[in-house]
C-alpha cells in the first residue's frame, strides 16, 4: 500500500490553483486555448511532500510559494522549456525555491514536473546540523542549479516515492533522510549566474502592474496609468511582461478579467448571467467577449454556465 498516494485530475487551471493551494499562493491562467486535463499526485513522506504535476495546456502561474516549504524540483526532459521568472528552464537543472517567494512561471504545454517541499523548520535543522551554517547562507546561493547528475538522482528519489511503497513505520525516519539527501545533492551542484538587479527590478514592475490590474478588473487601466503605478517607462514595462509573464500588459490583463468571469459564470450558472458578468468586468460587446472567451478556454460562456449548472 503506499504512503498516503494521492491523485486529484482537475479540469481548469482553478482547480489545478486550489489543489496547489497548500504549497502555493498563486493565480493559474491558460496562455493557449482548449480545455484543460492536470493531473497532481502526491504523497507524504514523513513531514515532506512528493509530488508530481502534468498539464497538457500551456499555463501561467504567478504569486507566491507558501512561507512554510523549502522546494526543490528537478528539471527533466519532461518539463524543459518552461520559464521561471523571466528564465529558460533546460533539462539538468534543479530549480530550488525559498520560502514565500515570488513565482512568475510560464509552463509549456504537456508539462511534466516532480518536486519536493520540505518543511522550514526541518530544512533548518539540516543545514545547521549537517552543513554547519544557517540557512540564510545556503539560500544566497540557491535558486537555479545546473548538473544533470544531481538531476537525475534527484528526479530518481523521487519517483520511488512516487512509485514504490513505503514500510509501516518508516515514515518520519525516511522524511529526514530523504530531506537531508535532497539539500546535500543541491549543495552539491553548480550555481547559475543570474542578473539579480535587473530581474528584481521587472519582479517590481510585473507585481505591481497585476496589483493595479486585479484592483481594476471592471476598469481595466491604460499603459498609461500602469507606467505611473510602476514608475517605469512602456518599453520597459512591455519588456517586463514578456519576460516574466510571456504577454503585454494588454493580454494580461484580459485574460485575468476572462478568468474571473469564469468563475463568476461557474458561480451563477443562470439563464442571464453570461450578459452581466461580461458588462460588470468591462466587456462591453457581448460578441467579442464569446470570441475571447472561447479563445482562452476552448469553448463558449454559455457552455460554460451549462456546465457550471450540472455540476452544481
Amino acid at each position: 500500500m503506499l504512503n498516503n498516494l494521492n491523485e486529484i485530475r482537475c479540469h481548469s487551471a482553478e482547480q489545478l490553483q486550489e489543489a496547489l493551494g497548500a504549497i502555493w499562493d498563486v493565480q493559474i491562467t491558460q496562455s493557449e486555448p482548449g480545455p484543460i486535463e492536470a493531473t497532481l499526485t502526491s504523497t507524504k513522506v514523513g513531514d515532506c511532500l512528493v509530488y508530481t504535476s502534468h498539464c497538457n495546456r500551456a499555463l501561467l502561474c504567478t504569486g507566491g510559494r507558501s512561507p512554510d516549504f523549502w522546494t526543490i524540483s528537478p528539471l527533466t526532459r519532461q518539463c524543459a522549456g518552461s520559464r521561471f521568472r523571466g528564465q529558460a528552464l533546460d533539462e539538468g537543472q534543479v530549480l530550488v525555491l525559498d520560502p514565500g517567494g515570488e513565482i512568475y512561471q510560464q509552463i509549456a504545454a504537456d508539462h511534466c514536473q516532480q518536486a519536493i517541499s520540505i518543511p522550514v523548520d526541518l530544512a533548518e535543522r539540516i543545514a545547521q546540523a549537517e552543513h554547519q551554517t544557517s540557512a540564510e547562507s545556503m539560500w544566497d546561493g540557491w535558486c537555479l542549479k545546473t548538473d544533470p547528475r544531481v538531476t537525475n538522482q534527484v528526479a530518481q528519489m523521487l519517483e520511488r516515492h512516487l512509485s514504490a511503497p513505503q514500510p509501516r513505520g518508516a515514515e518520519t525516519h525516511t522524511g529526514i533522510d530523504l530531506a537531508g539527501r535532497m539539500i546535500a545533492l543541491v549543495q552539491e551542484a553548480r550555481q547559475v549566474r543570474q542578473a539579480r538587479s535587473s530581474l528584481a527590478q521587472r519582479r517590481r514592475i510585473v507585481r505591481r502592474a497585476e496589483e493595479l490590474m486585479r484592483d481594476r478588473l471592471d476598469n481595466p487601466p491604460s499603459v498609461t496609468e500602469l507606467c505611473e503605478a510602476t514608475h517605469a517607462s512602456r518599453r520597459l514595462l512591455f519588456y517586463a511582461f514578456s519576460e516574466l509573464l510571456g504577454r503585454s500588459p494588454a493580454v494580461h490583463s484580459k485574460i485575468l478579467r476572462l478568468h474571473s468571469a469564469r468563475r463568476r459564470i461557474l458561480a451563477r450558472s443562470d439563464q442571464r448571467c453570461v450578459q452581466q458578468v461580461a458588462f460588470d468586468l468591462g466587456f462591453w460587446h457581448p460578441g467579442q467577449f464569446a470570441i475571447d472567451y472561447a479563445r482562452v478556454f476552448g469553448e463558449s460562456p454559455s457552455n460554460t454556465r451549462l456546465r457550471g449548472g450540472r455540476d452544481g
